[in-house]
């Protein structure tokens, strides 16, 4: 099989229960594609097809219409032999682990090594130890599952459905029976393990909680598949409340006429297509389901710079609604593979930030948090990506109330600053020692860079106005230096005061640059 071959491949697939007047179709028209590596979860209610569905794939049901292939091969008209033998192909997980209690965790994963034969007993044992070890059960080789955790009983059915390295498992709530952290640990390992070996996982859960792993969510309700789009929004932005989705929804003119808002819709966009071009009017909000999107900052006569790298579960667009100005960015799809991106609308964006205080502080801190990284861009052209991202890790916000004084003059600098919210004012003594307001500060805009790189305490204050608070992000001197250095040499310095007297060195060209910008 190639390394990107479909795993399952489902078409047109439909399933029904009973006969006669008694019979009900249970499965619609259901497609699906999984690849080698893909962590599926397939959510729904209780009765909406999602174990049927599950057990098709599992090969425990015959396929009765549509087509069904397993690593190639087609199972509609198979007979129950081929079924069986497809079968010893999988590894399954279920809620209630189905240890065979009066075996050893060991002697448990031993038997699902010895369906296969060609193995000798002492490779058996051994592999069955190191799977074990694996799924941190080292210490616990020769307990029985009544001396074992609830947690510990699901780690040792994990390890039995992975041992034979199948390049299918799939699980049918491997977490119903577990606490939050229990359950989240062995999805986790689950995901860790199936990863390493190259296995495609599909689990059937009710389990919100654990919806972050998946590579890819889908919804089975009525029997249809569909896309889990409030799973996936809730995913991306804390506090995202799914009535929205659901509820009829209208906004307002400036006449007082409702105008129905557009529901979120999902769009496949080409490698390499650009989603967003900088300097066009932002209309729109953006959700990463599939696929690698780049964030390239053009600058004149100068290469477009590489700002961030996003993967599912990241959103994007949101600086240009948010500042109510055009992108400051452009958004590319990576060139080797296609995107699949859920597109919202203005006003629907803005719905989501009214509705959930929680959504909207999580927009507003990952916004500054990009503007930060383009000021920095922007002052020091030649850091790489992973150079900003960590020093994004190491921002510090801090508030300041009304009329705070931020910078003083004769303050050593210490900091590098971005406004994130309100507003602040330079002003500078006149002879008399009156202050006069020089400039207001606004928020994404940046100040004390020159004093730092040049190292010369401030001749001025910055002061918070009157009535408002300030949100200020803070880089410590010792991260901005080394960011410095970082742009400019490809040497590692470990001593504070080498440090600095590299960074000094290096201020003139900086401060010739930021002379010219």
């Amino acid at each position: 099989m190639m390394a990107n071959e479909a795993i399952v491949a489902i078409k047109d697939l439909n399933h029904f229960y009973g006969e006669g007047e008694l019979r009900k179709q249970t499965l619609f028209g259901i497609n699906l594609v999984v690849r080698p590596q893909e962590f599926i979860i397939i959510t729904g209610p209780s009765g909406s097809g999602k174990t049927t569905l599950l057990s098709l794939i599992g090969c425990l049901r015959a396929v009765q219409k549509g087509s069904l292939k397993i690593f190639g091969q087609e199972l509609k008209g198979a007979t129950n032999p081929q079924l069986v033998t497809m079968r010893r192909n999988f590894g399954y997980i279920t809620q209630a682990s189905n240890l065979l209690n009066f075996l050893t965790a060991q002697q448990n994963v031993q038997m699902s090594l010895e369906l296969h034969p060609g193995l000798l007993p002492q490779e058996i044992r051994e592999k069955a130890q190191a799977m074990l070890e694996l799924v941190g059960l080292g210490d616990r080789l020769n307990y029985y599952p009544n001396r074992l955790s609830i947690g510990q009983r699901q780690r040792v059915a994990i390890a039995c459905a992975l041992v034979t390295q199948p390049k299918l498992v799939l699980a049918d709530e491997p977490t119903a029976a577990l606490d939050k952290v229990s359950g989240r640990n062995v999805v986790t390992l689950m995901h860790r393990l199936a990863k390493e070996q190259g296995s495609a996982v599909i689990v059937v859960t009710h389990d919100n909680r654990i919806l972050d792993v998946a590579d890819r969510i889908i919804n089975v309700e009525d029997g249809k598949l569909g896309l889990a789009l409030s799973h996936e929004l809730s995913i991306a932005l804390p506090g995202f409340d799914e009535t929205l989705l659901t509820n009829a929804i209208a906004a307002k003119n400036s006449t007082g006429e409702s105008i129905p808002i557009i529901q979120p819709k999902v769009l496949t966009f080409a490698p390499g297509e650009i989603v967003i071009q900088q300097g066009e009017l932002a209309t729109k909000f953006y959700v990463l389901l599939e696929g690698i999107v780049e964030v390239w900052k053009e600058t004149p006569d100068q290469s477009p710079k590489l700002l961030n790298r996003l993967t599912r579960g990241e959103y994007f667009g949101e600086i240009g609604l948010l500042e109510g100005s055009e992108r400051t960015a452009t958004v590319q799809v990576a060139k080797a593979a296609e995107a699949k991106i859920i597109v919202i609308e203005k006003d629907f964006f803005q719905l989501m930030m009214e509705n959930s205080d929680q959504t909207s502080s999580d927009v507003a801190r990952r916004m500054n948090q990009r503007v930060l990284k383009s000021h920095l861009t922007n002052i020091l052209p030649n850091l790489e990506l992973e150079n900003l991202d960590r020093a994004i890790a190491k921002v510090k916000v801090v508030y300041y109330g009304p009329n705070s004084n931020i910078i003083q003059p004769g303050d050593s600098p210490q900091k590098f600053y971005v406004l994130a919210k309100g507003k602040v004012q330079i002003l500078r003594q006149d002879r008399s020692g009156v202050e006069i307001p020089e400039k207001t500060i606004f928020p994404g805009e940046t100040f004390g860079a020159r004093e730092l790189i040049v190292g010369e305490n401030y001749s001025y204050t910055v002061r918070v106005l009157p009535k408002i608070e300030a949100e200020v992000m803070v880089l410590e001197k010792k991260v901005f230096s080394e960011l410095m250095v970082a742009a400019y040499s490809k040497l590692i310095f470990t001593s504070d005061t080498e440090l600095d007297r590299v960074a000094s060195v290096l201020h003139r060209r900086l401060m010739k640059k930021m002379s010219k910008s």
